[in-house]
């Protein structure tokens, strides 16, 4: 998730790539305590609730802080 380049890659690098991202992704939920994984679904919960207005409700959410690269 965190390495990323703009080169051109072949299929297998770029399926390779999304495969370690997920298991990275996958790892660090599992590694997560429930009070994280509970703050972060209370953050998406509030993002998707506080637009009534459908042009607002596409916005960027970070990532949570259980899977930031280290």
């Amino acid at each position: 998730m965190c390495s990323s380049s703009h080169s051109k890659s072949s299929y297998a690098e770029i399926m390779q790539l999304k495969h370690a991202n997920r298991e990275q992704l996958i790892r660090a939920i599992r590694e997560a305590t429930t009070e994280d994984l509970e703050a972060s679904a209370q953050s998406i919960k509030d993002v998707m609730r506080s637009s009534q207005d459908p042009s607002q409700r596409r916005q960027r959410i970070a990532p949570p802080a259980f899977s930031k690269c280290d």
